[in-house]
C-alpha cells in the first residue's frame, strides 16, 4: 500500500526558491527539477525506506535530487504518511538549514 505524501510549509516554499534560482539559469533546469521531485517522491510513496537515514539527525531520511539539492522527509508509520520537511541546495550548511524548519 503507498503511503501519502505530505510536504511541509517549509518544503513548499524550498521548491518555490529553487524553481526560482534554476529558472534564472535555465527554463529548462526548473522544469526538469519539478518533473524529477514529482517522479521520484511518486517512487518514495511505494518504497519509503528506499533512501538512507540522514547521518546527523536520525529522524530524517535523505534523498538526492538534482542540481545538488536534497530532500528531507520523515516517516509517520502510524499514519502511513511520508512528509516532506526540507528541499535544500547540497552545498549548504545541511544540519543548520534543518533546524530552520
Amino acid at each position: 500500500m503507498a503511503y501519502k505524501l505530505e510536504y511541509l510549509p517549509s518544503a513548499s516554499l524550498d521548491i518555490f526558491d529553487a524553481e526560482a534560482v534554476l529558472y534564472e539559469l535555465s527554463p529548462s533546469a526548473a522544469d526538469q527539477f519539478t518533473q524529477a521531485i514529482k517522479q521520484l517522491t511518486e517512487t518514495l510513496c511505494e518504497y519509503p525506506m528506499l533512501y538512507q537515514v540522514y547521518e546527523d539527525d536520525e529522524y530524517f531520511r535523505s534523498m538526492p535530487l538534482p542540481y545538488k539539492y536534497r530532500l528531507f522527509y520523515h516517516i509517520a508509520e502510524e499514519i502511513e504518511t511520508i512528509k516532506i520537511h526540507r528541499i535544500i541546495y547540497g552545498m549548504r550548511d545541511l544540519g543548520a538549514a534543518l533546524l530552520e524548519s
